[in-house]
């Protein structure tokens, strides 16, 4: 069985892609930005939860240890440079005017501490500010575990996803409309707040519970080829949506049509047993380096345009993204490098994973 899904990583890099678009031509990918991310949120459900079952079904229970270092190995080298790159550069030549203000700290402890996405008593860098998403993830997976664990021993799964759906749309529908009436002009608060768009998180987990009634869905092949059209479409098309990250409409109809449509293509690459087309390999390495590419994107656009990532000239844009990527290669065989080796060793020394793995039936990720 292939370690790697080539199909979702197809996705990754596509979402990557529209987050690059979305960054650098904002005037024409309105709405990219958020596609992307979206598109993220979903996958993220589906894999982690993917993670949670599977040391369920060999353990009897999730252990939370090995969990949450896994979690940290994956990311936190990769941020810990940018962050550390951030404020090396913004203490010795005050690029972006962060050190004037005095907040590269508090950008610091904020990115780092998965903050970005909640109010905050203290000013930070616009520099971080594509960090939300992590925020989002990361405090979703505090408390996904545990809820994961009881429902499941009370066979509640479908309780779950459907509580969990209930209070993300009941918290999203009411800081929306506080925002539509009492102060419009904080939709960039209501916008990365966990539970805007925290639904994606909980679709892609339904998706991972569920997944064998909806793979079924797709066995045809040409409800395949299908599905795979439209979803593509919907999410091009969502891609133009004009102020999407502060349009009400948006958030109620255009943020979850996008997330089914990413649903749509989580379970066709999951669920797909050949191999991706040869012309899918540039997105799938894009994919493969995305985690990088989407952390420095908006500090590179940032730094290469004097502080601002408005009326981006055509050769800035271009030069950021290559820049992106070259960062993002360089962290892949670096940074990221050494979280994967520190990994790999945390699990030959954990207690009962050799025993755990031995008698264990691999799984398909």
């Amino acid at each position: 069985m292939r370690p790697r899904l080539d199909g979702l990583d197809v996705l990754r890099g596509a979402a990557v892609g529209a987050v690059l678009l979305g960054h650098s031509w904002p005037a024409i990918f309105e709405g990219a930005g958020i596609v992307g991310v979206i598109a993220f949120f979903v996958l993220s459900g589906y894999l982690i939860t993917n993670v949670l079952l599977r040391d369920v079904e060999r353990h009897r229970k999730i252990r939370y240890g090995r969990f949450y270092a896994h979690r940290a190995f994956r990311l936190v080298p990769a941020l810990v440079f940018l962050l550390g790159v951030y404020a090396a550069v913004e203490l010795a030549t005050d690029v972006l005017g962060d050190r004037s203000k005095g907040i590269v700290g508090y950008t610091v402890l904020a990115g780092f501490g998965y903050l970005k996405d909640l109010p905050l008593p203290f000013d930070v860098s616009m520099a971080i500010g594509p960090l939300w998403t992590l925020a989002v993830e990361e405090q979703f997976y505090l408390i996904w575990p545990a809820l994961l664990v009881l429902a499941l021993r009370r066979n509640r799964q479908g309780r779950l996803i459907g509580l969990s759906a209930a209070v993300t749309l009941f918290l999203m529908t009411a800081s929306v409309l506080a925002m539509t009436i009492f102060a419009p002009q904080l939709h960039s608060l209501v916008y990365a707040l966990p539970t805007t768009w925290g639904l994606g998180l909980v679709i892609g987990s339904a998706l991972r519970l569920y997944r064998v009634h909806v793979f079924g869905w797709f066995s045809a092949r040409w409800l395949r080829l299908a599905s795979l059209l439209v979803s593509v479409a919907v999410l091009a098309a969502l891609a133009f949506f004009p102020k999407a990250n502060e349009t009400p409409a948006f958030i109620f109809v255009g943020g979850p049509l996008a997330m089914v449509a990413a649903a749509v293509l989580v379970a066709l690459g999951a669920s797909r047993t050949r191999a991706m087309p040869r012309l899918t390999r540039p997105v799938q390495l894009l994919g493969t380096v995305s985690y990088a590419a989407y952390l420095w994107n908006y500090i590179v656009i940032l730094w290469l345009n004097g502080g601002s990532t408005a009326d981006l000239p055509p050769l800035v844009a271009v030069s950021a993204i290559l820049l992106t990527l070259a960062i993002a290669v360089v962290s892949w065989h670096t940074v990221e490098r050494l979280g994967r080796i520190a990994r790999s060793r945390f699990d030959r020394a954990y207690p009962d994973q050799r025993r755990a793995d031995a008698g264990a039936v691999p799984s398909r990720p």
